[in-house]
């Protein structure tokens, strides 16, 4: 298995568990590993007849609570850049110059047939929550084998097993060699009525002549089938050479779409990583808090030198005692200082507060109508990428997948990059300035003179659209004014 896939899979579960929320962070097969358990809970549970979900880090995980800071962050960013609709091209003149089977696949061509708008909102999902996504235009045809269309097949990160780069290749399109996809999933036994885990691996790879085929290991032990396998001289039942209309290719038509390049060795970290990291820090630091509250509201009753006689002591009732052994009898109230739960609900506020950096949805709601400018200053946790690059990243993969169908289609080269693109509208990145931010941009920049008057009053229309005139026309009205002014004066 490739390094980097092995360095990154843990971090794709991690933010994917994050994302899911409570239910497979405090419950889910990894629980323990969120929520730590500490030596004095480790020797508890070892003891002999202690049950598990009577112990007190079951107790503690129970009072936990997860706040799932990480999923809204995610979903603003991604609904962000769905904001405005991106614009897909396929002529020069008129987009009837590319073929019909390219052309559908602005409103169908994928699983869901949803079009190009409901693949770009799921590549900016898994840009911002895992940084990679992989492509995969195919070919499918009817029932009858008949009338073949186009079809873009999406793989989640941990789905893109290996592959093999070649830096030889000059062609627009070269790059890979080979590439290892898993497409393990549960079947329905008709016989059993039972679904069964079935393992399948795909392979996607060019032979010696240079040409694109693909085939499937799905045996009980498809990692073998895959090691045994010959990738230049390939041969078995299941290889098949996808052809459209009778062509063949010379390159894979795969995409991995990261989170500013694209290519199958550009790897990237999650996005947001780091805010996931913080909600499960704050997870952790809830459930000492949780703890601390309910032992410092439950006080304990001392009572020294006295014989017991009876367990039914209540809040709010009296305690009789009677010497034992003629020592005098002491009953006190045993408390814990609450300095413990001020630093633990200080650690929690210090966590939530280094979310301002990273949240758009912190911004959104201290900013009100002013989120779009806000939306300016957004980064993500890498401190270089901003959510336009990532934007125009995911547009770039998408409009790769189109060149390949144009290509496949028959379209030359040349043909295919004159006529087909696919642009996303970052827009939503300066519009809806509030007027308040202007006024105070205006009144930090009479300081610093860091804006030109032409930047000024650009922003100035932003704020007001449509309620001032040309910045010239402006300009000539405010000398105009400056003339009367000097006049009267005088």
């Amino acid at each position: 298995m490739n390094a980097e896939y092995d360095r990154r899979a843990p971090l794709w579960q991690y933010v994917a568990d994050c994302y899911a929320g409570a239910e497979r962070v405090k419950d889910g097969p990894r629980a323990l590993e969120y929520l730590p358990i500490n030596s004095l809970e480790r020797e508890e549970l070892q003891s002999s007849g202690v049950n598990f979900r009577e112990s007190r880090y079951a107790f503690r995980r129970a009072i936990a609570s997860f706040e799932n800071f990480f999923r809204p962050i995610v979903d603003d960013v991604v609904g962000l850049m769905q904001r405005n609709p991106a614009q897909a091209r396929f002529g020069v003149a008129s987009d009837g110059e590319s073929a019909r089977e390219v052309r559908e696949l602005k409103d169908w061509g994928n699983r869901y047939n949803d079009g190009l708008a409901g693949l770009k909102s799921r590549v900016n999902f898994a840009q911002i929550l895992y940084g990679r996504y992989g492509m995969l235009l195919d070919v499918v045809a009817d029932a009858n084998g008949l009338n073949p269309r186009f079809e873009i097949v999406e793989y989640e990160p941990q789905k893109l097993l290996d592959g093999e780069v070649d830096g030889s290749r000059s062609d627009a399109f070269g790059g890979l060699r080979w590439v290892l996809l898993d497409e393990s999933r549960y079947v329905f036994d008709r016989v059993t009525k039972e679904r069964r885990f079935a393992p399948r691996r795909r392979l996607l790879a060019l032979d010696a002549s240079g040409r694109y085929y693909t085939t499937v290991f799905a045996s009980e032990d498809p990692d073998a089938e895959w090691r045994a396998f010959d990738l230049d001289r390939p041969n078995g039942a299941r290889v098949v050479y996808p052809s459209f209309k009778g062509r063949v290719l010379t390159f894979i038509p795969f995409t991995v779409c990261n989170v500013e390049r694209l290519g199958f060795d550009a790897w990237s970290l999650p996005p947001y990583l780091d805010v996931a990291r913080l909600a499960v820090e704050n997870y952790v630091v809830d459930s000492w808090y949780k703890m601390g509250l309910y032992f410092h509201a439950t006080p304990t009753l001392a009572v020294c030198n006295a014989a017991r006689e009876s367990n039914n002591v209540r809040l709010g009732g009296v305690v009789w005692p009677r010497s034992a052994g003629g020592a005098p009898v002491t009953v006190s109230i045993l408390e814990t200082s609450g300095r413990g739960l001020a630093e633990l609900r200080h650690s929690k506020s210090e966590l939530k507060e280094t979310l301002r950096y990273t949240s758009l949805r912190d911004l959104i709601e201290r900013a009100g109508a002013n989120s779009s400018s806000d939306a300016l200053r957004v980064r993500t946790t890498t401190g270089s990428v901003s959510i336009a690059a990532v934007d125009k990243t995911g547009a770039r993969a998408i409009e790769e997948q189109l060149c390949f169908a144009s290509l496949w289609s028959g379209a030359s080269l040349e043909e295919t990059r004159a006529r087909i693109s696919y642009e996303p509208d970052a827009s939503y990145l300066g519009a809806d300035i509030r007027l308040d931010s202007v006024v105070a941009l205006l009144t930090a920049n009479s300081a610093t003179r860091a804006l030109s008057k032409r930047s000024v009053y650009s922003l100035l229309e932003k704020a007001a659209p449509g309620a001032l005139p040309s910045y010239e026309d402006n300009e000539e009205q405010m000398e105009q004014d400056e003339r009367i002014e000097s006049r009267e004066s005088e």
